[in-house]
């Protein structure tokens, strides 16, 4: 998420100062306008707000405390928003920590998908104090599409738990219905066509639906992705004694992918879990339909 993030940003006509630890996402972006720094360090010296997008809670924490890091080069009245898919309790003890230090910390996700980013599709789920969101807010809505005030630090985060959760089983509902329905030997293009302009339709089943059936899985969204969101929003659940049976039975799913090595695969390559499970053989299957 951080190239098309900065991306709309310097398009935009913001100054945009940048650090990551693979060198070539920050020289693909030079010729844009974006500042390149050897550190996270060197990035809170530079600016006053700061946007970390990070694919997990212990690569958050490392940018923000570790050697190098944020803390080190922070200042008092600076904006910290945390984009990544956080833990929320979590999230709320960085908010505490920071406070002390005159640092304001911000829990704001997104919902949407890496190529909605590109295009500005994404809505911000903002959790932190009301006076920093309307600081934010109007920066966020020239490359988003909605930003919303979800409330206190970490709401924001568990609200983007709550998206993912959905959406994940969303993935199993159109997973298993079309399952079902290359087993019974029904025409694929035909299968989609009513599940996409019915009742059934869902923006999964739009943007993905050709591709799951043709066996195409390259990654729009990767597996170890779904791994980790839903495994944070079942680690959620236990802590508010909340059960949610359906998303814990997925998870099994989704890890059975993941020991099978597709985590370079969008994520729902588990339907070829599934197919393996019914026996379904695509040449087989397409066989069937032709006689």
């Amino acid at each position: 998420m951080g190239t098309p993030i900065s991306t709309l940003l310097m398009k935009e006509g913001y100054d945009v100062t940048g650090y990551d630890v693979a060198e070539r996402q920050m020289t693909s972006l030079v010729p844009l306008g974006l500042k390149p720094t050897k550190s996270p360090k060197e990035v809170a010296e530079r600016t006053d707000l700061v946007i970390l997008s990070l694919p997990s809670w212990n690569a958050v924490r490392d940018v923000v405390e570790g050697k190098d890091g944020l803390l080190d080069g922070s200042k008092r009245g600076q904006i910290m928003i945390d984009m990544s898919t956080s833990p929320p309790v979590e999230s709320r003890k960085m908010a505490e920590k920071l406070e002390q230090l005159g640092i304001t910390w911000m829990d704001v996700p997104i919902s949407g998908s890496s190529a909605q980013a590109k295009v500005g599709n994404m809505v911000f789920m903002a959790g932190g104090k009301r006076e920093s969101f309307d600081i934010v807010k109007p920066i966020l809505d020239r490359i988003g599409k909605k930003t919303v005030y979800i409330g206190r630090n970490g709401d924001g985060a568990m609200l983007k738990l709550v998206v993912n959760h959905t959406l994940m089983l969303n993935q199993a509902a159109a997973i298993e219905g079309m399952v079902l329905g290359i087993k019974a030997g029904l025409d694929p293009d035909i299968m989609l066509d009513v599940l996409a302009s019915g009742a059934a339709s869902s923006d999964l089943i739009t943007a993905r639906g050709k591709d799951m059936l043709s066996g195409n899985f390259s990654p729009k969204g990767q597996l170890t992705i779904g791994v980790k969101d839903l495994a944070l929003s079942l680690d959620s659940a236990k802590q508010f004694g909340v059960v949610l049976p359906m998303g814990a039975l997925y998870h099994q799913f989704i890890l059975r992918a993941h020991y099978k090595g597709w985590d370079d695969q969008d994520a729902t390559v588990v339907m070829k879990v599934y197919k393996e499970m019914a026996g379904i053989n695509d040449n087989a299957a397409q066989d069937s339909r032709d006689s």
